[in-house]
C-alpha cells in the first residue's frame, strides 16, 4: 500500500488542487454557510462580488484584502474536512496535518506535570512554537506547563461543535501576533452568525477493544439576521465522552515482539494463579545469609499460590487488570460556547464571545498496593521546603518480636529474627488508587468594530483564564504510613528500621479499620494551577496611498496585556512527605505592550509587497523587534509566486523565569556504568539452565538503564526569549478553474533556545549524588557467583565475575537556560481538485505532504550541529502525507482518507545509531522484530465514510475508520510499545446523527 500512496503523491502533484483554491472558495463562501437555511439572494450575492463585503482578513495578517490571498502559505480545513477525516477532537484534525507532529496527548499525559492536556506542534519543534488563537487572539496557557517548563493552550479546551474551520498559517507571525508564533499559527475560526436549531451525535466503537469508545453530543441554536434584524445571537454546546481502557484489554494485544522481549510479561501478571482480587493472601518473607549476601525467601504460611525461584518459595497474587494509567484515561468534556453580534447605527458593530469548558479526566491507578520491604535504592525526591536535602523512603523490615512474623526459625535465624515482607493490603478494595484532572477554562470577549470612511477599525478587550487540578492517590505519606506501620524503632542486632510489633493495621486480615489506615497512607492529595491572561488589543485598517497599480493599505495597532501564573504547591508534599512528589510551585506575574504596523502595496500590476512590524516589551529584557515582508508575483494567470521572510521570538514563560521551581523527580535516567555493569550480570545469568536464574536475568535486564531520580530545577529570571529566521518560498500554479498545485519550502533557524538542564549531560548538572551498593545488589552478585558454581547451570563463566562498582545515582540539580540552536526545513506540497460529473455529481480529490529536508540541532552556543541531520531518524520521518476524495451524488456523499508516514531508523541520531543499528538490530538498547532491523516500518491507515441527507433536515452518516485493520508495529522507544501516531484499536465503527430544525 505505501507504493500505492507513494504514486498517488505523484499523480496529484502533476495538477490537482490547491489550499490557496481551497482558501479562496471558502472565505467567499463563509458568509453563506454560516447560517443554515437562510435563502441567498441573487442579487445581493452579485452585488458582494464588486463591493467590500468580499473583503476578508485571514490568519497572519490585519490587513482586509479582496481575494484573501497573502504571501504566506495558508492552508484551510473545512468543517466537511474535519468530517472526511473521521476527526471527533481538534488533537484528531492535527494528527491528520503533515506539517504537525506528534506531541503530547490528554489521555498518555499522565504524571507529566501537564496531566490530562494535548498541544499542538507544527514542524516538530515543540508546542511553545506554535501559536494557537480562538477567532484571532490568543487564549490563556494550560494552567500546568509540559515538563513543568513548557506553557501551552491546551487545544482540548476549544469548543469543537462552533468550528466552522480551521485556517493553519505555516510560517512565521511574530510580526503580527508577537511571542510563540515561530513554527505557525492555528486559527480555530467558529461560525460567525448561526440561525435555527441543530443537534448531532456521534458514537465510535472498536473492533479489537472492548472498552474502547467516543461518544460526542451537540446542540447549536440562533436567531437574528444580522442584515435585516439588527443582531444574531447563537450558542452551542459540545459535550465530549472518551471510555477508559484498562490493563485487562491491553495486556494481550501489544505487538507481539513486546513478549519476546519481556517474557515474562504475561506470567507475570499471574492470571488464573495468583490470589484472585479481594481473596486474602498472606504474602511472603524474606532475609539475607550474612555469609554470602544471598537472599533467602519463603511463602508465608497459608499461602495456596506458591512458586518457587531461585530465592526459594514465593506467596504470588494476581496482578489487577483493572489499571487505566497506562491504558487509557477515562475523559468527559463539556464547551459551551455563546456568540452575539449587533449593528449600532450604520457603520458600528458590536461583538461579544464567550467560552467555557470543563474536562475531567480519572484513570483507575489499580488496587491493592503491596507492603515491599525495601532491600534495593529507596525513592528519593526533592521538595520546596527541604532545601537540597534528598528525601527518601525505604518500607521497613518486621522485627523478630512482630506478632505477625511468622517466619520459618531458619529464616529467622539469618538475621536476629529480622525479616523483610511482601504482602497484599486489599483493605481500600478497588477504584481507590489512580489520578484524576479537572480543568476549567473560560474566555470572554467584548469589542466594537466599524468604518470611518475607507478605514475599518476595531478593539476588544477579553479575559481568559484556567484553573487545573490534579489529584493523585497512590503516593505514600510518610506520617500515615507510619500511624498505620509505626512507630518505628532500629533493631539493634542489625541496624535495621522495623515496623512496630504490634501496628494499627492488621496483617493477615481485610476490614474497615484497616481500610481507613491505608487512606491515610495513601490519601490523596491536589496540585493546582492558575493561569489568566487579560488583553485589550485594537487596530485601524484602510488605504494610505494610491500607485498606479492600485491602493496601498495598512494596518496599525496595538496589544496590551497582564498574564499571571501561579501553582501554590501541596503543602504535605512541599515539607517532603509525599513519595516522589516536591511541592513544586510557581509564582509569576507580567505585563506586555506591544505596537505593531502592517502594509501592503501593488508596486505593479503582477507585484505585491507586504510588510509588518512590531515591538513587545516584556520586564527582564529589552524590547523586541519582529519584522516580516512578503513578496506575491502573478507570473501568469496561472501561475503566482510567493515569499517571505520574518523574524520571530519567544519570551520565556513564567514556568522558567518566575519564581519557584520542579521539586520532585526525572524519569527514565540513563547513567552508563550502572546499566553495563548490571546488564553484564544479567547476560550471565540468562545462559543458565536452572530456570530461577533466568528469571532473576530478565528481571535484571536494562533495570538500571533507565531510573527514576530525585531532580530539583530551579528557574531562571535572567533568560533573553529564544529568537528564529523563518522563511517561505513557493508558487501556486492553476492551469484550469477546477485545479491547482502549491509548493512551498520552509526554513527555520531558532537560536539562543530556552531548554531545561539536559540530566545526560554532566555540564548541566549543578550537582548530583549516589546511594552505596545496596543489599539487593550484593544479592545479585551472590547469585551470580552461585550459579557459576553449579556445574549444572551449564554457563562458562569467565575468571574475574561482573561486579558493582558504584550505586544509582540518587539525585541531580540543574536550571533553565538559554543554549543551542534548532534549524529545520523541508517542502510542503499541497494539491486539489473538482471535478463535475454532471448526473453522477461532483467528486473532489486532493493530497498534503510535508517533506522533511532537515532538522539539525546544536546543543551549545557554538559552530556546527553537533548530531547531524535527524531527519529520517526516530520521530522525524522524511515524509507525511494526506490524501482524501470525497463524491457527492444525490444526497449521499462518500469519503475516502489516507494517513501516512514515512519510514525512519531506530536510532535518534547519529551517535544513538552507534549503537542502535541494523546490525545489533536493536532499538533504545533492546531487539526490534527481526524483519524490522532496518527501522520503524512507514505507517498508513486509511478512513472510509458514507453520508447521506435523509430528508432536508436529517443526515445521518458511518465512517469506517482503520479500513483495513492495519495493527502497530513493534516501538521500543515508545512506553506504549508501538508508536503514538498509530492506531491498536483496529478497525474502528463510528455513527453521526444530525438534524437541522
Amino acid at each position: 500500500m505505501s507504493r500505492a500512496v507513494a504514486l498517488g503523491l505523484t499523480l496529484m502533484s502533476a495538477g490537482l488542487a490547491s489550499t490557496a483554491w481551497a482558501q479562496s472558495t471558502a472565505t467567499t463562501t463563509a458568509q453563506a454557510q454560516d447560517v443554515p437555511n437562510k435563502p441567498v439572494d441573487d442579487e445581493k450575492a452579485a452585488d458582494a462580488q464588486v463591493t467590500d463585503l468580499n473583503r476578508v482578513t485571514v490568519t497572519g495578517s490585519s490587513i482586509s484584502r479582496i481575494d484573501g490571498e497573502t504571501a504566506s502559505p495558508l492552508q484551510i480545513i473545512s468543517k466537511q474536512d474535519i468530517e472526511n477525516m473521521g476527526a471527533r477532537t481538534l488533537l484528531q484534525v492535527l494528527d491528520n496535518l503533515p506539517a504537525n507532529r506528534p506531541a503530547q496527548v490528554d489521555s498518555k499525559s499522565l504524571f507529566s506535570g501537564s496531566d490530562g492536556a494535548s498541544q499542538a506542534n507544527l514542524r516538530g519543534i515543540g508546542a511553545q512554537g506554535t501559536l494557537v488563537l480562538l477567532n484571532g487572539r490568543r487564549l490563556s496557557y494550560y494552567g500546568a506547563p509540559a515538563g513543568f517548563q513548557t506553557q501551552f493552550v491546551n487545544i482540548d479546551s476549544i469548543p469543537a461543535a462552533a468550528i466552522e474551520r480551521m485556517e493553519v498559517l505555516t510560517d512565521g507571525a511574530s510580526a503580527v501576533y508577537g511571542t510563540d508564533a515561530v513554527a505557525g499559527v492555528i486559527n480555530v475560526i467558529t461560525k460567525s452568525e448561526f440561525q435555527g436549531l441543530e443537534v448531532s451525535g456521534t458514537t465510535d466503537m472498536s473492533s479489537r477493544f472492548d472498552s474502547y469508545g467516543e461518544h460526542q453530543a451537540s446542540i447549536t441554536g440562533g436567531f437574528g439576521d444580522l442584515e435585516e434584524d439588527r443582531y444574531n445571537v447563537y450558542a452551542s454546546v459540545n459535550l465530549y465522552r472518551r471510555d477508559a481502557i484498562p490493563l485487562g484489554e491491553w495486556y494481550d494485544k501489544k505487538p507481539k515482539q513486546h513478549y519476546v522481549n519481556n517474557p515474562n510479561y504475561i506470567n507475570n501478571l499471574r492470571i488464573g494463579t495468583g490470589s484472585a482480587p479481594g481473596v486474602f493472601n498472606p504474602g511472603s518473607y524474606f532475609a539475607f545469609d550474612p555469609a554470602t549476601g544471598a537472599r533467602v525467601q519463603e511463602a508465608a504460611p497459608g499461602c495456596n499460590n506458591v512458586i518457587t525461584e531461585a530465592s526459594g518459595t514465593r506467596c504470588i497474587w494476581q496482578t489487577w487488570l483493572n489499571n487505566e494509567i497506562d491504558g487509557g484515561a477515562e475523559t468527559e468534556r463539556a464547551t459551551a460556547y455563546v456568540s452575539a453580534h449587533f449593528l449600532i447605527g450604520e457603520s458600528t458593530e458590536a461583538f461579544a464571545e464567550a467560552t467555557y469548558t470543563d474536562i475531567d479526566l480519572r484513570a483507575n491507578g489499580g488496587t491493592p498496593r503491596a507492603f515491599s520491604t525495601t532491600t534495593g535504592n529507596p525513592q528519593t525526591w526533592f521538595a520546596r521546603n527541604t532545601g537540597t536535602t534528598v528525601n527518601q523512603f525505604l518500607t521497613p523490615f518486621m522485627g523478630p518480636n512482630n506478632v505477625y512474623n511468622h517466619a520459618s526459625p531458619e529464616l529467622k535465624a539469618l538475621m536476629g529474627g529480622v525479616v523483610g515482607v511482601q504482602y497484599l493490603m486489599q483493605d481500600v478494595g478497588d477504584n481507590y488508587y489512580g489520578q484524576r484532572n479537572t480543568d476549567k477554562s473560560y474566555r470572554a470577549l467584548a469589542g466594537l468594530r466599524g468604518n470611518l470612511g475607507d478605514w475599518n477599525w476595531e478593539t476588544a478587550f477579553a479575559t481568559a483564564g484556567s484553573h487545573s487540578t490534579t489529584f493523585q492517590t497512590g503516593n505514600i505519606n510518610l506520617e500515615g504510613f507510619e500511624r498505620a506501620f509505626g512507630p518505628y524503632t532500629i533493631d539493634p542486632t542489625t541496624g535495621r528500621v522495623i515496623i512496630s510489633d504490634n501496628p494499627a493495621y492488621q496483617f493477615g486480615v481485610i476490614n474497615e479499620s484497616n481500610a481507613a489506615l491505608l487512606r491515610g497512607a495513601y490519601p490523596t492529595f491536589d496540585i493546582q494551577s492558575w493561569t489568566r491572561l487579560h488583553t485589550l488589543d485594537g487596530k485601524i485598517e484602510g488605504p494610505i496611498y494610491t500607485l498606479p497599480a492600485g491602493e496601498v493599505r495598512a494596518a496599525f495597532g496595538f496589544n496590551a496585556s497582564r498574564e499571571t501564573f501561579y501553582t501554590p504547591g501541596n503543602e504535605d508534599a512541599a515539607n517532603g512527605l509525599i513519595t516522589q512528589q516536591g511541592g513544586s510551585w510557581f509564582d509569576g506575574a507580567r505585563n506586555t505592550y506591544a505596537l505593531f504596523a502592517e502594509a501592503v502595496a501593488p508596486l505593479t500590476e503582477k507585484l505585491e509587497l507586504e510588510a509588518a512590524l512590531r515591538v513587545d516589551k516584556y520586564p527582564n529584557f529589552s524590547a523586541n523587534i519582529a519584522p516580516k515582508i512578503g513578496i506575491k508575483y502573478q507570473a501568469l494567470p496561472e501561475l503566482m509566486l510567493r515569499g517571505t521572510y520574518s523574524e520571530g521570538f519567544r519570551a520565556p514563560s513564567l514556568a522558567e523565569s518566575g519564581s519557584g521551581g520542579v521539586f520532585a523527580q526525572i524519569g527514565g535516567y540513563r547513567d552508563e556504568t550502572r546499566c553495563g555493569e548490571t546488564n553484564a550480570i544479567a547476560d550471565l545469568l540468562l545462559q543458565s539452565n536452572r530456570p530461577g536464574d533466568v528469571d532473576l536475568g530478565n528481571t535484571l535486564l536494562n533495570s538500571d538503564c533507565s531510573r527514576n531520580v530525585a531532580r530539583m530545577t530551579q528557574p531562571n529570571p535572567d533568560l533573553e526569549p529564544e529568537k528564529a529566521n523563518i522563511a517561505t518560498v513557493g508558487l501556486v500554479f492553476e492551469p484550469t478553474s477546477w485545479s491547482s498545485v502549491s509548493v512551498d519550502y520552509w526554513y527555520i533557524n531558532r537560536k539562543n533556545e530556552i531548554v531545561a538542564p539536559d540530566y545526560s549531560r554532566p555540564e548541566d548538572i549543578l550537582a548530583l549524588t549516589r546511594f552505596p551498593i545496596t543489599e539487593t545488589d550484593r544479592a545479585n552478585e551472590a547469585a551470580l557467583a552461585a550459579m557459576c558454581a553449579d556445574p549444572a547451570s551449564g554457563v562458562a563463566c569467565p575468571g574475574t565475575l561482573p561486579t558493582y562498582s558504584i550505586g544509582n545515582v540518587s539525585s541531580v540539580i540543574g536550571q533553565y537556560k538559554n543554549r543551542g540552536r534548532t534549524m529545520v526545513d523541508g517542502f510542503d506540497i499541497d494539491a486539489r481538485g473538482r471535478f463535475d460529473l454532471d448526473e453522477w455529481g461532483a467528486l473532489n480529490v486532493g493530497v498534503a505532504a510535508t517533506i522533511a529536508n532537515r532538522n539539525m540541532y546544536n546543543s551549545d552556543d557554538g559552530s556546527g550541529w553537533y548530531y547531524g541531520n535527524f531527519v529520517g531518524y526516530y520521530n522525524n520521518p522524511r515524509l507525511r502525507a494526506t490524501f482524501n476524495t470525497d463524491w457527492s451524488y444525490k444526497d449521499v456523499t462518500t469519503s475516502f482518507y489516507i494517513n501516512y508516514v514515512g519510514k525512519t531508523k531506530w536510532a535518534w541520531d547519529q551517535i544513538d545509531a552507534v549503537d542502535n543499528n541494523s546490525q545489533t538490530c536493536t532499538g533504545s538498547y533492546v531487539a526490534v522484530a527481526p524483519n524490522q532491523c532496518d527501522g520503524a516500518p512507514s505507517w498508513w491507515t486509511a478512513n472510509l465514510g458514507v453520508s447521506w441527507r435523509a430528508t432536508p433536515g436529517l443526515t445521518v452518516g458511518a465512517t469506517v475508520k482503520n479500513l483495513f485493520n492495519r495493527l502497530p508495529f513493534y516501538d521500543p522507544n515508545d512506553w506504549m510499545t508501538f508508536p503514538g501516531y498509530t492506531n491498536n484499536f483496529g478497525r474502528i465503527f463510528s455513527l453521526t446523527v444530525n438534524y437541522k430544525f
